[in-house]
């Protein structure tokens, strides 16, 4: 029997104490929560399960009765718990909002820290994703293709899935017709429900499932294990990477419920003693998109994934604002020797805003405690590109191959001091505004129609720059072009392009660009022709599509037209996130969004692995701004080295 006032919380006695939550058991599940809190040290290896949920809505209309009182609790949580409660036996749990003290402080800030232990011990992380009420799921059917992902073989995110899957698909049609309805039948058994949940959505719900030794997710009364979550995941990611299939809340299963199952993945295959600062890099880059009320958030939840060790020592302190927050966690990775820090950042992430009085005239709004610089990134912001950063470049790179980091941040808390090699002035730029329209997707006619325009336009200004002169790397416009379309052709997505049909090892750009050509930008290529074909068929409902092509056009293509469809669509894809850039000496490569001719400038910072766009404020200031990492065709392998070039040196100012 309980009393009716609310229960008083006791202090815990050690450091690493921590309260339990015992849930009785309920022969129905509206009968009363009654349960007991209870002291237990980390080190003593209690057995318990902790919770993971959305606290939802403030508002704590819902209660629990302890023998000594009362607690209340939100919908959400009430929901959780009687979905969890068994019919017969006790449950032990660790749930923050009631085994934490909500009003201490002192004692809510110590908890937090020590919530990556507590999830790493517990037996299980039980992943709550809301009421079924109105779902309807066939769990048998969800099982089922788990299996078929096994049996196909796609057992891990992280593998060559697209290609498994793509080995299917061009020349038999059977294939083609039964990955169209896979999206369907996976939606008709409900598996869309789990991925569509506001919990994949949280970013502190990363770190409880990272850390998880099992993760098991509850739905209503719906129970699946997680690795059963992601096989069926794998599958129609691997199916949709290789066709473009349309899908239910496409978005949402990009941004939050895939990424988290990638992220987990290289959580688990990461050796714990090998995880460094840059680690946090990645999982920023990847996670980001998610949910905070408060954006410190955004890096106090992922702080508990870092051992001590790394030398990352930030503590979740929210008396500093979020511009202050963002760049002292950029300043501790870049005092560590993460330059990669750099790649994440600049103008082409976000919507600059004049910093606070850079030129004395005392007309800005806003103190320089609300001025995020652009050499730290931006965490807010739902779109990040890393594509330039991640290529694979020779053995060394940049201007010099023996220069380290070289950077001070020991001035103001702003401005960031390196050395850098200054390459050369950006004079033309080449946007592709039309790759961004909303209603054109990669595989419509008329993207394909409007690209190849756009690289027939794009070729004859390669043409006409280096008719009279030659250009740094005295190559020849083809080549120069070739190149730049592709950044180099050194990322993965390029290696990607392929046929699977066809066992070579990927082609140089140029093969590719002759490839493209003959198919796409020739009237007589096959795809140009489809293309056309399909642009003036009119709609029909009964005929089958993917994402409005015709099914007939993935298996009647040839092993050649397939590549050249393949190098479309990673054309595409370079568009959406970078401009072509010409310097004045004739340096050509992709540049970030948004780059000005006349003001920015190609440089190599010491210590990064490529080089950057810097955007040059003017005579009546000596600070740059940072827009964003760059492609230089001729100077990504160290070949400024091997020639001898000379270009100037000198301490640069970024802000």
């Amino acid at each position: 029997m309980s009393l009716s006032g609310p229960y008083q919380y006791g202090a815990l006695g050690r450091t690493d104490s921590i309260r339990l939550l015992k849930l009785k058991p309920a022969s129905s599940s509206d009968m009363t929560l009654r349960c007991e809190l209870f002291d237990s040290d980390l080190s003593a290896a209690p057995e318990y399960e902790a919770l993971s949920y959305v606290w939802g809505k403030d508002e704590r209309s819902q209660r629990i009765e302890l023998p000594s009182g009362c607690l209340k609790i939100t919908d959400s949580l009430a929901s959780a718990l009687r979905a969890l409660r068994s019919s017969d036996q006790p449950r032990q749990l660790w749930v923050d909002a009631v085994c934490i003290n909500q009003c201490d402080h002192v004692e809510k800030a110590h908890q937090v820290s020590q919530m990556a232990k507590i999830y790493g011990k517990a037996a299980r992380v039980l992943a709550w994703l809301g009421e079924s009420s109105n779902a309807t799921f066939n769990m048998a059917l969800v099982l089922d293709f788990a299996q078929k992902a096994v049996n196909i073989g796609l057992l891990s995110s992280r593998g060559e899935n697209r290609e498994t899957i793509r080995k299917w698909v061009y020349g038999d049609s059977e294939t083609v017709e039964w990955m169209t309805g896979v999206m369907g039948a996976v939606d008709d058994a409900g598996f869309f429900w789990l991925y569509q949940s506001s919990w994949f959505t949280r970013m502190w719900i990363v770190q409880e499932a990272l850390l998880a030794k099992r993760l098991i997710l509850h739905f209503g009364t719906v129970r699946l294990d997680w690795e059963d979550f992601k096989k069926v995941m794998i599958l129609i990611q691997a199916v949709n990477a290789a066709i473009s299939i349309p899908m239910t809340s496409r978005e949402v299963f990009v941004k939050y419920a895939w990424a988290l199952i990638e992220v987990r993945d290289h959580w688990l295959q990461s050796d714990s003693h090998s995880i460094t600062a840059n680690h946090i890099t990645y999982y920023m880059h990847e996670l980001r998109r998610r949910s905070c009320k408060d954006d410190r958030d955004r890096v106090f939840a992922l702080l508990g994934l870092l051992p001590e060790r790394t030398g990352l020592n930030l503590h979740p302190d929210y008396s500093k604002t979020v511009a202050e927050v963002y760049t002292e966690f950029a300043t501790a990775q870049l005092r560590l020797g993460n330059v990669g820090v750099l790649y994440d950042a600049g103008l082409w992430k976000r919507k600059y805003l004049q910093p606070p009085d850079s030129r004395g005239d005392g007309t800005s709004q806003f103190s320089w405690s609300e001025y995020l610089p652009t050499w730290a990134p931006d965490y807010r912001q739902d779109t990040t590109f890393m594509e330039l950063a991640e290529m694979r470049f020779g053995g060394y790179v940049g201007a010099d191959p023996r220069v380290p980091p070289n950077i001070d941040l020991s001035k103001e808390s702003y401005r960031l001091t390196t050395q850098a090699t200054l390459i050369d002035i950006v004079t033309c730029v080449q946007p592709s505004l039309f790759v961004h329209h909303e209603g054109l997707r990669a595989n419509d006619a008329l993207m394909l129609l409007t690209c190849r325009r756009f690289c027939m336009h794009l070729k004859r200004i390669f043409d006409s720059q280096f008719v009279d002169r030659p250009c740094p790397s005295h190559e020849d416009s083809t080549k120069i072009s070739a190149y730049s379309l592709v950044g180099g052709g050194t990322n993965k997505a390029y290696t990607e392009i392929s046929d699977p049909r066809v066992n070579h090892a990927p082609l140089d750009p140029v093969s590719l660009w002759n490839i493209y050509s003959r198919h796409c930008i020739s009237e007589d290529g096959e795809i140009y022709q489809a293309m056309q074909r399909e642009a003036r068929l009119p709609f029909s409902p009964s005929r089958k599509t993917i994402k409005g092509l015709g099914i007939e056009f993935y298996s009647s293509i040839n092993a050649e037209a397939a590549i050249a469809w393949n190098y479309h669509h990673h054309i595409v894809n370079i568009l959406r996130r970078h401009w072509f850039f010409i310097t004045e000496d004739g340096y050509t490569g992709l540049a970030p969004l948004d780059t000005k001719a006349e003001t920015d400038v190609l440089a190599f910072i010491d210590g990064a692995n490529v080089p950057f766009i810097l955007r040059d404020l003017g005579e009546d200031a000596s600070d740059f701004l940072l827009v964003g990492p760059c492609y230089i065709h001729g100077l990504m392998d160290g070949e400024a080295v091997k020639q001898k070039t000379s270009f100037d040196r000198g301490t640069v100012q970024i802000i």
